[in-house]
């Protein structure tokens, strides 16, 4: 493997690396519909189905919409 090769093959790896963390940090803040309680109720003759987190501390994992999230180049 050639000294240019090595550079390349480095940089892949910390990229690699940076996505590994990325994805294990988005897979903590995925929530499942198991995760929530289904309750629907008949509002003028129409079902109104609403749907409340069961553990309010899966609330506070997920990120603000005002949080920028820094991608990896």
């Amino acid at each position: 493997m050639t000294i240019t090769e090595s550079i390349k093959f480095d940089k892949l790896q910390e990229e690699n690396e940076a996505l590994k963390k990325e994805l294990a940090e988005l897979k903590e803040q995925q929530l499942y519909k198991e995760d929530f309680d289904e309750y629907c109720q008949y509002v003028n003759g129409r079902r109104e189905d609403t749907f409340i987190i069961k553990d309010k501390s899966l609330y506070k994992k997920l990120p603000s919409k005002d949080v920028e999230y820094e991608k990896v180049k």
